[in-house]
Order: structure tokens, then C-alpha cells, then sequence
């Protein structure tokens, strides 16, 4: 195939998609939203989780003695 062949080729318009077609974009689409939206999830509850845990560093121990140094 020559240089000409490549770019007859490539400047073809593919068909036109078909329904088929249209409804396994539409179900992709809708996979990756789903996943996306999943993800955000984790995320946000991994900042909660995280959050919470550094509030629980800034508590004060309850367990030990007031006077376990004396």
C-alpha cells in the first residue's frame, strides 16, 4: 500500500453507527458513571474516615491515670 492508499483509506467516512451500536456507547456510558460515581464515594468516605481519625489523635487518652506519673 502506498502513501495515496493511506490517505484515501483514512479519509473514508466510517457507516454510520447503528442502533446497536449507539446502545453499547449509551451502556458504556452508563458503566463508567456508575464507577465514577462509586469512586467519588470511596473517596469522600475516605476523607470522613480520615477526618475522624485525626480528631481521635487530638482527643485526650481517657484510659490512663490522672496520676501515673506520681
Amino acid at each position: 500500500m502506498n502513501d495515496e492508499n493511506k490517505t484515501t483509506f483514512a479519509q473514508e467516512p466510517d457507516s454510520p453507527p447503528t442502533s446497536s451500536d449507539d446502545e453499547e456507547v449509551r451502556a458504556i456510558i452508563e458503566q463508567t458513571r456508575e464507577a465514577l460515581e462509586a469512586s467519588g464515594a470511596e473517596i469522600e468516605r475516605s476523607k470522613r474516615l480520615l477526618r475522624e481519625t485525626e480528631d481521635l489523635l487530638d482527643l485526650p487518652a481517657s484510659s490512663e491515670p490522672a496520676d501515673s506519673g506520681q
